[in-house]
């Protein structure tokens, strides 16, 4: 009977030790992320663009065409859309990868 308290309560200094050493691990993760997060423009996510062929401009360092966030929509959109996405911002060159079922060529690209 007199270990039972003794267990007991090293039971409970390998709990906090198990508590604090996943406090420390878990804080390192959160400060790789952020720092990996920081490394790319801000921590910004890439992001995939497609849009018709026959619209894609380039012009003084921006890219127009009827953006699109999935082929399909890429598909329907049929005219050029306000948003410019900045050449520098480019992680692809524009790629064609389909056509639509009319025949229009649809191109992906891969940016911030």
């Amino acid at each position: 009977m007199k270990c039972w308290p003794l267990c007991s309560g090293s039971f409970q200094v390998y709990a906090a030790a198990g508590a604090v050493i996943g406090c420390v691990m878990s804080g390192a993760a959160v400060s790789q992320t952020v720092e990996s997060g920081q490394q790319q423009r801000g921590g910004q996510s890439p992001s995939l663009a497609f849009c018709q062929e026959r619209f894609f401009k380039q012009d003084d360092g921006l890219l127009r065409c009827n953006w699109a966030v999935n082929f399909n929509f890429a598909c329907f959109i049929s005219y050029p859309s306000n948003k410019v996405v900045q050449a520098g911002a480019l992680l692809s060159e524009p790629e064609v990868v389909g056509e639509c079922d009319n025949g229009e060529r649809i191109i992906k690209i891969l940016h911030y």
